[in-house]
């Protein structure tokens, strides 16, 4: 018993061990690097599928690094296909939180938490904790920009409680301190904050590191230590301009504007103001160009120069405007997108049901050829006698694997006509059954009378035979 009970839980660990195997040797080749791919290596198709996959990847996470958001919605769609076609559940998992990632921006949450959770149950089939850690993280992401902050902070509990990576449990954390800061909890902010700053060096991930810098700048912000604060976004700053990440970037130049505009320091409050305007320019950021103009508004105002004021304000207005231009057209695109990947999704299912019918057809070819010509060497057979009735139980089945052929074949051509209406359908199926079954009682009864002369010709046969060896035999004991 104690065997039964262990040998379920054991032939598990085995499958979860065989599933996990290929990934594990193909990360010791592969690793997480935000690469931009500038010679288009990841479309080479004499390169293995894996090794494209990471490329395509790693090029993803130089996008977003970037900010480059038309890129990143073709590259996760080409990552996502790579990722099926190598059919390993952690990298379907990682590819399915990239589209999410892909509609960020999105006012239907509801597009972004239907690919995350579609990580989270690929992630959940491999048994990876990190992958589920992972899926968890993303998902809260997405009820933190609802404004749902106390639903955000369950999620990111339970991502904590499986991630395993340096990489996800610095975005981890960082997402648990933006949470508790927005929450007016500056104390909770800085422990998390000072959790997520486990990357000691800039080149391995440069933007988890400048976001920790940021998000401990912010953290000291709100609980107003200036000088901590300062030390932490410069430090931000110092990393993300090197490396070319614009978020942590510019929201550190905000971040500490804002700070030194309430410290009354004017003139540094202005140029960050002025550095964040040009690398929102020169990022594309909306949002960016909407708080530096602001920040410059209030600055100037301070410092009593109301035409400058005015011009910012302007600005600002012009930037806020095209934000919610932007906000309309970026629906629009993520529709686009999440309909491409749903003709994708339904061509992909379509092929797979063509596929089956065709095995289906096939087999059902082969059964009805196996029934015939068995039935067939009895009729034909010089010296089996067979009954009636096992004839009558073979053309029977033969009936019904004929009649099962039919409607494999002509099944997708009454779904159109009828537009897969249940009555429809079903009436035209016992209508080309009312045809088969009379088909079917004369075929039976031709091949019982074509069995009956069979039997008598080999009855016949054998009682001759009979009759001359019982002739026979007097005449051989005479001999004797």
């Amino acid at each position: 018993m104690p065997y039964r009970a262990t040998l379920p839980s054991l032939n598990r660990s085995i499958a979860l061990f065989l599933s996990a195997l290929p990934f594990a040797l193909f990360a010791q080749l592969y690793t997480y690097n935000a690469r931009y791919d500038s010679l288009d290596t990841r479309h080479d198709k004499s390169r293995p599928v894996i090794e494209r996959y990471f490329i395509t990847s790693n090029h993803g996470a130089a996008l977003f690094n970037l900010g480059l958001k038309d890129e990143i919605r073709k590259n996760a769609k080409e990552e996502f296909a790579l990722a099926e076609e190598l059919g390993i559940d952690t990298l379907l998992a990682t590819a399915s939180q990239h589209l999410g990632d892909a509609l960020n921006g999105s006012a239907d949450a509801a597009l972004q938490l239907k690919y995350f959770y579609q990580g989270l149950d690929y992630a959940q089939r491999s048994g990876n904790a990190n992958h589920i850690g992972t899926a968890y993280k993303q998902i809260a992401t997405v009820y933190k920009s609802l404004g749902d902050l106390p639903r955000a902070l369950e999620l990111l509990q339970l991502a904590l409680a499986n991630v395993t990576s340096d990489y996800q449990t610095n975005r981890t954390c960082c997402h648990l301190s933006e949470c508790y800061r927005l929450m007016g909890k500056p104390d909770s902010a800085l422990y998390w904050a000072q959790r997520s700053n486990i990357i000691s060096d800039p080149g391995s991930d440069p933007y988890a590191y400048a976001r920790s810098y940021y998000v401990l700048g912010a953290a000291y912000a709100a609980k107003r230590e200036r000088q901590l604060a300062d030390v932490h976004f410069a430090r931000a700053i110092e990393v993300a301009d090197s490396f070319q990440v614009m978020i942590p970037l510019f929201g550190s130049l905000l971040g500490r504007g804002e700070m030194e505009l309430d410290a009354g320091d004017i003139p540094n409050a202005i140029a960050d103001g002025r550095r964040a305007l040009r690398v929102s320019v020169d990022g594309g950021n909306l949002e960016g160009l909407v708080g530096a103009s602001d920040l410059l508004r209030r600055s100037f105002k301070a410092s009593g120069q109301s035409d400058s004021a005015y011009r910012y304000f302007e600005l600002r207005v012009l930037y806020a405007d095209s934000l919610i231009n932007a906000t309309n057209l970026n629906k629009l695109q993520n529709m686009a997108f999440a309909q491409e990947l749903k003709e994708g999704e339904e061509a992909k299912a379509k092929a797979e049901e063509a596929a089956t019918r065709s095995r289906n057809i096939q087999f059902g070819i082969i059964a009805l050829i196996v029934i015939t010509l068995g039935i067939f060497l009895l009729v034909f057979s010089r010296t089996a006698v067979v009954g009636a009735k096992a004839i009558k139980n073979l053309s029977l089945i033969a009936l019904l694997l004929f009649f099962e052929f039919i409607n494999l074949l002509v099944h997708p051509f009454l779904g159109e006509i009828t537009h897969h209406s249940p009555i429809l359908m079903l009436l035209c199926m016992a209508a080309i059954a009312g045809l088969l079954i009379p088909l079917h009682h004369r075929m039976e009864k031709l091949i019982t009378n074509m069995l009956v002369s069979k039997n008598n010709r080999v009855r016949l046969e054998a009682a001759r035979r009979t009759i001359e060896e019982l002739e026979a035999r007097p005449t051989d004991i005479n001999a004797g």
